[in-house]
């Protein structure tokens, strides 16, 4: 089951994929921006669901410096497991996915987190359904 953690739900999950969403992705709409930063955290609804659950969290990183919130968050969310954390790359296109693959090893490594490819992008580009 995967979720931004922004609800608590009642589900049937073997596993709860976590994806926080970090400041890379607020809206630019004002309506939806207000919106979003007023949503996207709630320690009740991570409380929950990860402590009822096996879980892993997913952080979308688009620049090398989102590094530093996704350790502020696991900072502010100290129950968290950080074994756990896998960082995935912001890209719609295999060429973005190689450059920033680069640079986004290094930054897991260095903190102890795990990559996750973004293995239908590389399979079958930006397309729906996929």
């Amino acid at each position: 089951f995967e979720t931004a953690g922004t609800v608590i739900q009642n589900v049937q999950a073997d596993l709860i994929s976590l994806s926080p969403k970090l400041k890379n992705s607020t809206p630019d709409d004002t309506d939806w921006k207000e919106r979003h930063e007023k949503t996207r955290e709630n320690e009740e609804a991570v409380r929950f669901l990860t402590g009822d659950y096996d879980y892993q969290l997913k952080f979308v990183i688009d620049e090398p410096h989102d590094i530093e919130e996704v350790n502020e968050y696991l900072d502010r969310f100290s129950f968290l497991d950080r074994s756990k954390v896998y960082l995935m790359p912001q890209a719609i296109t295999v060429e973005m996915l190689q450059e920033k693959k680069e640079w986004l090893k290094k930054l897991a490594d260095n903190n102890g987190f795990h990559v996750s490819p973004r293995l239908h992008i590389e399979l079958f580009g930006n397309t729906p359904g996929t």
